[in-house]
């Protein structure tokens, strides 16, 4: 009776100071755990084609781009073309003034039409047995001498004609009408763009690498990147920089110009199916050991990795990384060893 009253004693007492029983610590629950674990995203390794570039400099050039001259001096009587505009090989574009060499030229034609007819009379008279064979001799002299002035004169006349060396655009015309021409000053400048191509210096460090057939993208600022081939390797290193020469066609339609630099980005390394990540996602321990995350049992593993080489972010993976492997992604930067991981979507 009196335990009992001690006991009733002691619970109002403990209710009337406002207290309360002591109760049991709470419980680690699975949601908690996924509350402390690093959430991150995983990509899977699948094979793919991979490509390695390297790349150099060139600059494009044709071999069909000519400044026009004159074969002899004289006024610019007529320009026939204008800026621009397309010419076929031997066109006409622009006349010089040969008056002088044309009347010359009309006055051996009358000389020789009089030299013609005195050695057909001389031909008469030496059947009918009259005149010297010297007289014949040399009405056929004079004849022969005259036409070979005609045909000098007649050359002379033509180079009065400014013509174009091959079909193309007529770039620029420097010459005006009513201006003097000479052999010494151009008149015009002649481009034909389908036959371009980019003539670049690669370090000798890739002879034995690059070879004609290999895959070229041509690069160009603010305009599409176009593939093209190399068609020649120079078999020549320069001394004094220590690099050969290669060759790689334009593609017709482009719109490189003469003379304008281009990045050339050489296909050296081409495999069909390899695995690769982003370059972002390999890490290096203390020792400079290569690796990446995966996941094992919820937590966060490293796996060693061998590397090749990088393009456009990407590196090869040569061994350490199977096909179908979850790697982490987003986090993999900020996750240690064995650290629980929660994948998110």
């Amino acid at each position: 009776m009196i335990r009992t009253s001690l006991f009733l004693t002691t619970a109002l007492l403990l209710t009337a100071c406002g207290g309360s029983a002591p109760e049991s610590a709470p419980a680690t629950t699975n949601a908690d755990a996924s509350a402390e674990a690093r959430k991150v995203t995983t990509i899977q390794a699948e094979p793919s084609p991979f490509d390695h570039f390297f790349t150099v400099q060139g600059n494009v050039e044709t071999d069909r781009l000519a400044q026009v001259f004159p074969m002899t001096q004289g006024t610019v009587l007529r320009i026939r073309v204008e800026e621009g505009q397309t010419v076929r090989k031997g066109q006409v574009l622009m006349d010089l003034d040969n008056e002088a060499v044309a009347r010359n030229q009309d006055e051996l034609d009358t000389r020789l039409t009089l030299s013609k007819d005195v050695l057909a009379r001389q031909e008469r008279l030496w059947e009918q047995g009259i005149g010297t064979e010297v007289q014949l001799l040399e009405a056929r002299s004079n004849v022969k001498a005259l036409e070979e002035s005609i045909a000098a004169f007649t050359e002379q006349v033509e180079f009065g004609k400014v013509t174009a060396p091959f079909a193309g655009t007529v770039d620029r015309i420097f010459a005006k009408e009513g201006g003097m021409a000479s052999p010494m000053q151009p008149v015009a400048r002649v481009m034909d763009l389908d036959d371009m191509y980019v003539r670049a210096k690669v370090s000798d460090h890739y002879v034995g690498k690059v070879h004609a057939g290999q895959r070229v993208d041509i690069a160009m600022a603010g305009r599409e990147t176009r593939t093209s081939a190399i068609s020649r390797v120079g078999r020549y290193i320069e001394p004094a920089n220590r690099t050969f020469e290669i060759v790689v066609p334009v593609p017709k339609g482009s719109e490189l110009l003469p003379n304008e630099f281009a990045a050339l980005h050489i296909n050296d390394l081409h495999l069909d199916s390899a695995i690769s990540l982003p370059s972002s996602l390999i890490l290096q321990n203390r020792e400079g050991l290569d690796f990446v995350y995966t996941i094992e049992e919820g937590k966060a593993v490293r796996q060693p990795v061998e590397i090749g080489p990088s393009t456009n972010d990407r590196v090869l993976i040569l061994k350490g990384v199977a096909p179908g492997m979850t790697i982490i992604n987003r986090g993999a930067g900020q996750v240690v060893e064995g650290e629980a991981v929660q994948t998110m979507r």
